[in-house]
């Protein structure tokens, strides 16, 4: 009797070492940020326009899908290049707004345009179109 329980024992811990777990992988691709410095002499008047300027930054990252499904967040930095803070733009305070295309950003600042370089954060937000 003892030996047919060490028998059932062993098969019993076989069997259940031989259980494995799967994984499960997140198929998401991760957010992705782009850093851009723009130097003040790249902001450009507005045609049409007496006070509004824009810089446009080339984000070949940026494809359809980015446009038309998932999310683009853009930040300035509040301190120039330092980037110890950012705020949200579009931004009422601080005049900013922005438009999206395929492969590029163009930021409107409504207002004198920055006397210096300021950085940048695009931030592409991965998601899945469910409707």
């Amino acid at each position: 009797m003892k030996k047919f329980t060490i028998l059932m024992l062993c098969i019993a811990t076989l069997g259940l070492a031989s259980c494995k777990k799967d994984p499960i992988v997140n198929q998401t691709t991760p957010n992705r940020t782009i850093i851009f410095d723009k130097p003040a002499n790249s902001w450009r008047l507005l045609a049409g326009t007496t006070n509004t300027y824009y810089v446009d930054l080339v984000a070949n990252e940026i494809d359809n899908i980015n446009v038309q499904d998932e999310g683009v967040l853009v930040y300035i930095a509040t301190d120039g290049t330092n980037s110890t803070g950012y705020f949200q733009i579009p931004n009422q305070a601080q005049s900013y707004d922005y438009d999206i295309y395929t492969g590029s950003i163009r930021i409107y600042s409504y207002g004198p345009p920055p006397t210096n370089t300021i950085r940048i954060k695009v931030v592409l937000v991965a998601a899945e179109n469910v409707t």
